[in-house]
């Protein structure tokens, strides 16, 4: 039935018109009651409410009379909160509290039993009021404004000391009405002690919810244990805006508990108060945190593992982590902790000092009068004094040395530090000047003792003649960018040659004299870096005596009068640019022999200078350089002056060049460069400097598109995504042979190499060459199946490089052409293919691929493709004359692939096929993300499969340890069933069921996309179709239709398997028999919900046959966690749960049944055994239960369940076993494998202690020995 709705006042005028008829008292609820009285002990809600004498009894009728109004409401007495109490729905705002004026009464909320509710139907204020609460206490402001104002204190009656009272933004536990997803949560605490502030929703209710939303909550007061930015318990939440500026926080979640996310972004204002903890955990997008005076005691960031999707998602988002910190308020360690969990960091400390000042901590409001106690603030790193009016100097060396960072002195409204006459100011610590006098009635002399002195914009010196800047020891640097200077020398008060380095930059200014070495004529200085990009030098001298080593000297603008680079011994490397030079002179350099003397002739120079200097080279070229960076606003032909995009740098260039990267630069989104026509080099060393050295590096975090032929070199590149990929576009690109690649604190996966193109346009023509780098993958052709590509040339050289996915040679989908490979180096761990379809799709490819091997460490397959439903035509010719294989699986020609592909091998003189690889590989747990993990042997190679999705991956790897980089093969992919679940591939011998259904079978349990995953699992079997080759086609062993699956029958039990969960089968050989396990349940939705672990007989792979005997369910304390009714919904319970049942078989004829016990959603899933001893195997007696777990967790690692066992190459037995590292329940499950020993009446597992080893544990096998010649198939001419 439809309710028609009618507003409140009509409503209320309904109801008087009614009273007053009726000859009765009315209390109109459209009346505007500024303040209502409420007293449960002798109120009553017919009362007008309007004075202390005549209240109401209830909150909710005062609420629901204020309406839309809004109001106070005075609490006279104790408020009883027996059940969960909702408001009427409000748009005013209300406040309730128990002091009206002057006049307090002893008026208090207290919520009587457990998880009793206020809950919140429009704004509403809580000021001057007791809130008691011996048992939990929800207050939920469903989505309305929530705000504990000045005065609130919460008491526990019966346990002061434990907290009870949560603050939920959100909803308690939503239920089918609430539907409003959208919402913004608003909460405001300035008083009161709370146990959680929650800025969404805590429980399930009915169901999870997405919010997308925004949580507000400004905390300036108050006691809080634990604040969440998004929800607790259950529920994926929206962005949370959190502003702390008093009171005491015990943790700051910016999201949930456990794995509970927030899918947008988070941005922290901690400017006050205490926080205990900052917890900056589970943000999808990206962290913004100003931390300027909040006490905190530690920071951590974490994010946990949850369902795919939200993984997917992180890693796809990338969200960067940026902080702003007041250092002036931290110690050093603190600041090192925050700028560990960050990406980009910027410290805004910032202290204040003025000629008149008074204060103490040097704030603007109070400035200090002293530069020294200014400076003294800013000792854990850095920070900025600015100063204001005329400052002495007081600073002492101890003073300034003594902190860490940059220390700025900038000043505003004429600042100027006025210096003692013959004043020497020493710092080892990094000093800048900027915007203000230098003010000295006699010598001033700034040395930079191994630290970096600069000068930076709007600088004046009131003595010009009588200031100097020099550098005292090595490393020091020496940067002019304005003022006036008499001399500036990159080291002085030598006492004996310098065998160190020098740096002097002036990029504006005045400078009289420029020793770029040493002014001591009797002392020699071995090597020197000058540049001149701006500003005036009058006289510059290369060094007063002789330069030994290298001289380095860029004039790229500015003037020089007098040059004088003279006296140079051995390496001389100078480019003129625009700098105008008066006169230069290059007298008393040493013959070069093997010397290199290199003049670089950049855009813009004066012909006449180069004329001049040009003999006392032996190599003079013609180049190109423009510097970018993030945020340059410069013409970028100076470091000093940067262009602000690579773009931009590459326009500009106007021919072959460098475009040179000086700082950080991010490429966020799909990228372009602008098209160039001519060849281009992105680097960060321009020949004479290497700005790696101070951080410079390029973060791709999406594809990155070249616009004309590029060479990439000298760099670093970051990978903060899993997206991130640099695309030739069919144009040239080469990777040079000193490329950097790092994984950023995002980032888990590297970047990929594509020559071609990711869009729908073809790219004719490939040419790609890879010298260097890390990369996660490579393919030479495009990598979008909508663009067909016929006729392409493809040329792809590699000379080295660590590739972790598969290297592709063609187009991705259908294409023809030629490919011509040459690897002669380089790492490929996941595999060297022609064609490769990452999906397992089936295309049509016609290539002829010539590849030749001269070199490189080859991992699982070199094959023409990987999906062996790949329609091939063409060639597949590879010629091997080096490299090795002690990793690989298979050499493949094209036989065993569809299509009439032909293929051939010649092997060089130099490789022995018949050579056994040596020596050891080396692995520590995980092996990789994996879910019920199965290993397994074949022909001397490992295999390995795991729970998945819709697709079931076939891993097949020479040795275990090479399994985190296998990418596996599709067997097997249904259109109708998902949730593939514990699959186990076992060979079934002509003994076990006859030589008619020999063969590999493939069990798994499988849920139909409109039944419930768990409940609606079912078991299914497939069968190898292509016999040994367990990567070919695997189909129904019934009817033989490929990716077709029988369902498991029992021939005396037509309903077995149908309307019933079955799930986990595995085989077990007993006595002299092949028997199937699998598990059951029984008493879903009641609380006898249990698992059973079953032995039945088969009388084919696919059919079992009489009365399954149940071995096994749980019985102790340990097998029984995680069983339980929900607190949400009665119906709901989870079961005791047995599972995982694996045949263990000892070396003297022992069986042992190991299984997982408790839930997987618990940390306490574990490992336990049965040991049969003899008799009916179908007897429950004649298995004996190990009374305590054989793998439990400890403080590496939960969730420890069941695997399969294999034996090594080396004979060593190993038991596979999922678990979760860490201690987060929330963390994604991973396969683990540890040795097991299986004797007498015992299994043990690894150490032998029943808890898995320390992560860090180390353990060795010998290569995988099979011959290269054993790996070797399906060549057809």
């Amino acid at each position: 039935m439809t309710k028609k709705s009618f507003s409140p006042r009509v409503l209320a005028l309904v109801a008087a018109l009614m009273l007053l008829f009726a000859g009765l008292p009315s209390a109109p609820a459209t009346a505007t009651h500024d303040v209502l009285y409420v007293n449960a002990s002798s109120g009553s809600d017919s009362a007008t409410g309007q004075s202390p004498s005549s209240p109401l009894r209830t909150i909710k009728e005062s609420v629901r009379r204020m309406a839309d109004d809004g109001g106070t409401i005075v609490v006279m007495t104790t408020h009883p909160i027996p059940l969960n109490m909702t408001e009427p729905a409000h748009s005013g705002q209300i406040t309730i509290t128990n002091t009206i004026g002057s006049t307090t009464y002893p008026g208090a909320l207290e919520f009587q039993g457990a998880f009793r509710e206020y809950n919140l139907s429009g704004p509403t204020t809580f000021t001057n009021i007791e809130v008691r609460a011996s048992e939990w206490a929800i207050f939920a402001a469903n989505f309305h404004p929530i705000t504990f104002n000045q005065g609130v204190v919460t008491v526990n009656p019966v346990s002061p000391s434990v907290r009870r009272v949560f603050v939920l933004g959100g909803h308690h536990a939503p239920t089918s009405g609430d539907t409003l997803l959208s919402a913004d949560s608003h909460i405001t605490i300035r008083s009161g002690t709370f146990y959680k502030v929650v800025g969404f929703t805590r429980a399930m209710g009915n169901g999870t919810r997405t919010y997308t939303g925004t949580s507000h909550i400004d905390i300036s007061g108050g006691d809080i244990a634990h604040v969440f930015g998004a929800s607790i318990e259950n529920h994926y939440s929206g962005s949370t805006d959190i502003s702390v500026t008093g009171g005491v926080v015990g943790a700051l979640h910016t999201a949930g508990d456990g794995s509970r996310y927030l899918l947008g972004s988070a941005a922290l204002s901690l400017t006050g108060g205490t926080v205990g903890t900052i917890d900056v955990n589970n943000v999808v997008e990206d962290v913004d945190l100003t931390l300027a005076g909040t006490a905190f005691t530690t920071i951590q960031a974490s994010n946990a593992s949850s369902k795919w999707t939200v993984n997917e998602a992180i890693r796809e988002a990338a969200g960067v982590r940026t902080v702003e910190y007041a250092a002036q308020y931290y110690t050093a360690a603190q600041v090192a902790a925050v700028r560990s969990i960050f990406d980009e960091a910027a410290n805004i400390g910032r202290v204040y000092v003025s000629a008149g000042g008074s204060g103490s901590a040097c704030t603007q409001a109070a400035p200090c009068a002293s530069l020294s106690a200014a400076v003294a603030q800013l000792a854990s790193d850095g920070g900025t004094v600015e100063v204001s009016g005329s400052v002495p100097w007081n600073v002492s060396a101890a003073t300034l040395d003594a902190g860490l960072g940059r220390v700025v002195l900038s000043g505003v409204s004429s600042a100027q530090l006025t210096f003692a006459s013959s004043t020497t100011l020493h710092t080892s610590r990094d000093l800048t000047f900027e915007n203000l006098t230098l003010a000295n009635a006699g010598d001033l002399v700034l040395q930079a003792d191994g630290s970096s002195l600069e000068i930076g914009s709007g600088v004046t010196t009131s003595n010009p003649s009588a200031t100097q800047l020099m550098g005292v020891s090595d490393g020091a640097e020496v940067v002019v960018g304005s003022g006036q200077f008499q001399k500036v020398t990159g080291i002085s008060g030598l006492s004996a040659d310098f065998t160190g380095s020098t740096s002097v930059t002036v990029s504006g200014g005045t400078v009289t004299e420029l020793w770029a070495g040493t002014d001591q004529s009797a002392y020699d200085v071995a090597t020197s870096l000058l540049t001149v990009s701006g500003g005036t030098v009058t006289t510059l001298h290369a060094s007063a005596a002789r330069t030994t080593e290298s001289l380095t000297a860029r004039f790229l603008g500015g003037t020089v009068t007098t040059l004088h680079l003279d006296d140079v011994d051995a390496d001389a490397h100078v480019r003129l640019g625009t700098t105008s030079v008066g006169s230069v002179t290059t007298a008393g350099w040493a013959p070069s022999s093997s010397a290199t003397r290199s003049l670089i002739e950049l855009p813009g120079a004066d012909a006449g200078t180069i004329a001049a200097i040009e003999t006392a080279f032996t190599e003079i070229t013609q180049d190109r350089y423009l510097y970018f960076a993030r945020g340059g606003t410069g013409d970028g032909l100076s470091p000093q002056n940067p262009l602000g995009t690579l773009s931009a740098a590459g326009s500009a260039l106007g021919g072959p060049g460098h475009v040179v990267l000086v700082g950080n630069y991010t490429i966020r989104n799909d990228s372009t460069m602008a098209a160039h026509a001519y060849p281009i080099e992105l680097t960060s060393h321009d020949g004479d400097i290497d700005f790696r050295t101070n951080g410079a590096n390029m973060s791709i975090e999406a594809a990155f598109r070249l616009g004309g032929e590029l060479a990439i070199d000298r760099i670093t590149l970051r990978s903060p995504t899993i997206s991130g990929a640099v695309y030739g576009m069919g144009l040239p690109l080469t990777i040079g042979a000193d490329v950097q690649t790092e994984l950023s604190r995002r980032g888990d996966t590297y970047l990929s190499l594509v020559g071609g193109r990711h869009d729908t346009l073809a790219a004719p023509a490939i040419t790609l060459s890879v010298a260097s780098g890390h990369w996660n993958g490579l393919r030479g052709g495009s990598d979008a199946t909508g663009a067909v590509t016929t006729a392409i040339q493809t040329d792809v050289e590699i000379t080295d490089g660590v590739f972790d996915g598969p290297v592709a040679l063609a187009h991705r989908g259908e294409g023809s052409g030629s490919i011509v490979a040459d690897v002669s180096g380089g790492v490929f761990r996941a595999g060297l293919y022609a064609v490769l379809e990452e999906d397992g799709s089936a295309y049509a490819a016609d290539y002829d691929v010539d590849l030749t091997i001269t070199g490189g460490d080859f991992w699982g397959m070199i094959a023409p493709a990987r999906s062996r439903t790949t329609d091939l035509s063409g060639s597949f010719d590879v010629e091997v004359t080096g490299g090795t294989f002690g990793h690989l699986t298979d050499l493949s020609g094209s036989d065993d692939y569809a299509g009439d592909m032909t293929s051939s091998l010649t092997v060089g003189p130099a490789v022995d096929l018949n050579a056994q690889p040596t020596g050891n590989v080396t692995f520590t747990n995980t092996l990789r993300e994996a879910a019920d993990p199965y290993m397994f042997t074949h022909d001397g190679q490992y295999y390995f499969l795991s729970t998945a999705g819709s697709t079931m991956r076939l891993h097949k790897v020479a040795n275990p340890s090479d399994l985190p980089y296998s990418i596996g093969s599709v067997i097997f992919a249904p259109s109708n069933l998902e949730n593939l679940w514990s699959p186990e591939i076992h060979f079934l011998s002509a003994a076990d069921v006859g030589a008619a259904n020999e063969g590999w079978y493939l069990y798994l349990s499988a849920s139909d996309p409109n039944d419930p995953a768990a409940a609606g699992q079912r078991q299914y079997v497939l069968k190898a179709l292509d016999g040994d080759d367990l990567l070919g086609r695997w189909g129904n062993p019934v009817t033989g239709q490929v990716n077709v699956p029988e369902r498991i029958v029992n021939a005396d039990n037509p309903d077995f398997n149908v309307d019933e969960f079955v799930a986990g089968i595995s085989i077990m050989r007993v006595a002299g028999d092949t028997y199937i396990t699998y598990v059951a349940e029984e008493g879903r939705g009641t609380s006898a919900f249990h698992q059973t672990i079953n032995l039945s007989a088969m009388d084919n792979p696919w059919t079992l046959s009489g009365t399954p005997s149940v071995i096994t369910q749980s019985e102790y304390a340990w097998e029984e966690v995680g069983y339980g009714q929900s607190i949400n919904n009665p119906d709901l319970w989870w079961p005791k749960v047995v599972e995982g049942a694996t045949a263990v078989y000892g070396d003297n004829g022992e069986v042992f049944m190991a299984y997982s016990a408790s839930g997987y959603w618990t940390t306490a899933y574990a490992i336990g055994y049965l040991r049969y001893t003899g008799g009916d195997p179908f007897d429950p007696a004649n298995w004996v239960k190990n009374p305590t777990p054989i793998m439990s967790k400890n403080e590496y690692v939960i969730s420890t369940g069941t695997g399969p066992t294999f034996t090594d190459h080396d004979g060593n037995d190993w038991f596979t076993y999922q678990a979760r590292p860490g201690t987060n329940r929330g963390a994604a499950r991973e396969a683990f494998i540890e040795p097991y020993v299986a004797s007498g009446t015992t299994l043990s597992i690894g150490n032998g202690t029943g808890h898995p080893a320390p992560l860090s544990t180390e353990y060795t096998m010998t290569i995988n020995p099979i011959a290269l010649a054993d790996k070797i198939s399906a060549f057809v001419p």
